[in-house]
């Protein structure tokens, strides 16, 4: 016995407390976690919910449908995304024809306008001698 070879050794009580009391502990603190998670939990599942419902605002669902599985409402908006972008590739290419008819109608009125200018130089010159000689006429 003195020489301890079979006494317990006095820490070993107190490392069994001090499990004991860690373990409790442990169960406290995975109670807390636990309730932590739930709440967590709680708060996604109802920003979750708020998107869909925002989603479901923006997205034409039709008239027979009043209540959507989330897999459904997921689907329709893929299907309206998949739509617009469509629309906007059309609108696109359209904009894009149209801006080339109207530069090449540009070139068109810029090529009329230099030679419609050209012919009214000759109307012009032969025109004023006409109006210069009837102003001194009307003058006299």
């Amino acid at each position: 016995c003195e020489h301890g070879y079979a006494s317990t050794y006095p820490a070993t009580q107190t490392a069994h407390q001090h499990k004991q009391r860690k373990f409790k502990n442990r169960k406290l603190d995975n109670i807390h976690n636990r309730s932590a998670h739930n709440e967590l939990e709680k708060n996604r599942r109802a920003h979750l919910r708020l998107c869909l419902e925002r989603l479901k605002s923006l997205i034409p669902l039709g008239p027979d449908c009043s209540r959507h599985t989330t897999l459904g409402l997921l689907n329709k908006a893929k299907a309206h995304i998949k739509k617009l972008e469509e629309n906007d590739r059309r609108s696109q290419h359209q904009l894009e024809t149209l801006e080339r008819e109207q530069r090449h109608l540009q070139r068109q009125l810029a090529q009329l306008q230099t030679h419609g200018e050209r012919e009214r130089v000759r109307t012009d010159s032969l025109g004023s001698r006409m109006d210069s000689d009837r102003s001194e006429s009307d003058r006299g």
